[in-house]
């Protein structure tokens, strides 16, 4: 079913037709802190390297995370038995294809993303000794992408590129691992959520990722107007400050007069910044907040409400329902 490879060849599956996970007892000691709770885990280890990966199947997507270190020098054979596309993000350190694609080479730079389009063939990444990457990526069918765009009409941007009828690199340029990107991913890796309640928390990480990336190819071509060091820390300041006061139901008026700058220019620059507008971002965190909170039973119902800003209880669970496409209440009483 796939390929058999030997000595410094190290077969690296992009996916899999069936999943046959092993057991948390099978994995070092060393690695148990790198375990997702929701996570099927896979882990090879020989005089060359270890790898643990875990996979999570959420619905159109399936998610990957290697944890893949070289001993020695080693050829990664990166495998996918079916067509797909992956949205890649590279953690940790860099690695160059060899012969990808249209090119010679292809850089698989640290804290870059890229969509792939692959195809059922092997494509080999040279790692040299004492190296180590987390490769972490979101598989989906094209056309799994393509029906949602009915729900999520932003993806309507991927779907309508154009594709070859070989493996290849869908977005002009690699992009850099934005802080939006990067909390989405590392809110992933910190889960501790189990069944549905990981289910659905994950699946809208995997579509916010999507989103974003969506929204960075898109505004691509245009300039970048807000570049100067001074409005980059001006936005990552913005940004903290959002992430810190998630529970708060800001306005664009209110965080413009925070920070001294124009409404408009707040926007633009947010946008331009994060690859995500202010006000969907603040709903982001917002419900973010909101899933946590009431998954651990934290606070009760009526005063969540109240410092989220809510009305009442009511439209404060349709609005984490519908975000997440989940029975939160329902889920609290499975716990």
């Amino acid at each position: 079913m796939y390929p058999q490879l030997h000595d410094e060849n190290k077969l690296l599956l992009i996916d899999r037709f069936k999943q046959n996970y092993l057991p948390a007892t099978y994995v070092p000691q060393e690695y148990l802190p790198l375990i997702i709770p929701y996570a099927g885990l896979y882990y090879e280890q020989d005089e060359d390297h270890d790898m643990l990966s875990q996979h999570f199947s959420l619905g159109p997507f399936s998610l990957w995370v290697h944890d893949i270190f070289a001993r020695k020098d080693i050829m990664l054979c990166a495998y996918t038995p079916f067509h797909l596309w992956a949205l890649h993000f590279m953690y940790d350190d860099s690695l160059r294809a060899e012969k990808l694609f249209k090119t010679n080479e292809f850089v698989l730079d640290e804290r870059e993303c890229n969509l792939f389009n692959l195809y059922a063939e092997i494509h080999r990444v040279p790692m040299p000794a004492d190296k180590k990457i987390l490769s972490f990526h979101i598989n989906i069918l094209p056309r799994a992408l393509a029906q949602l765009v009915q729900q999520y009409p932003a993806l309507c941007y991927l779907t309508n590129k154009k594709t070859d009828k070989t493996s290849g690199v869908i977005n002009q340029q690699p992009y850099k691992i934005n802080a939006v990107c990067n909390m989405l991913i590392q809110n992933i890796l910190s889960c501790r959520y189990v069944e549905n309640q990981a289910h659905f928390y994950l699946h809208r990480c995997c579509i916010d990722l999507f989103l974003n990336f969506a929204q960075q190819d898109a505004a691509a071509p245009n300039p970048f107007l807000l570049s100067n060091q001074t409005s980059t820390e001006l936005f990552n300041n913005i940004f903290s400050y959002l992430v810190e006061n998630s529970h708060i139901a800001h306005n664009i008026t209110e965080l413009a007069n925070m920070f001294n700058m124009h409404g408009a220019k707040l926007s633009q620059g947010f946008r331009q910044h994060f690859s995500v507008g202010i006000t969907p971002f603040i709903k982001m965190n917002r419900m973010m907040f909101l899933y946590n909170h009431l998954m651990q039973n934290s606070f009760k119902l009526s005063l969540l409400a109240e410092i989220t800003g809510y009305r009442n209880i009511q439209e404060m669970i349709n609005d984490v329902d519908g975000y997440y496409g989940c029975k939160v209440i329902v889920m609290r009483r499975e716990m």
